[in-house]
């Protein structure tokens, strides 16, 4: 019977502790940042027929260039990245990695305004 792994998440961006360890409190800001981060629009990339030099081509988490119908994520300062790239890093940290933007007081902004 194979045993199913236990998640590991970051209650702090250098803590990381198996899921069973966390305390209520904690669970509960992961909770919240998992809701925050599944608020956040995902597309999928399409460099588009233009070409343009300045279009973003590189995923900075990954280093890897994004491909046609790669899933990505954009966040409220329009950086993208890769979908699995840029929800792991939010788990951790929730700044945008490119510009250090604090990605949750967007997203909190954007709901008051609704």
């Amino acid at each position: 019977q194979e045993q199913v792994p236990v998640p590991v998440y970051h209650p702090t961006p250098s803590q990381s502790r198996l899921a069973t360890q966390l305390t209520e409190e904690e669970q509960i800001r992961i909770a919240q940042r998992i809701g925050l981060i599944q608020h956040l629009p995902k597309g999928v990339y399409d460099p588009g027929r233009d070409g343009s030099e300045k279009k973003i081509r590189e995923c900075v988490i990954c280093m890897m260039d994004f491909v046609y119908g790669d899933p990505i994520r954009f966040l409220p300062c329009m950086h993208i990245y890769h979908l699995d790239c840029i929800d792991d890093w939010l788990m951790r940290s929730f700044t945008c990695p490119s510009c250090m933007e604090p990605v949750d007081a967007a997203l909190l902004s954007s709901y008051e305004t609704n």
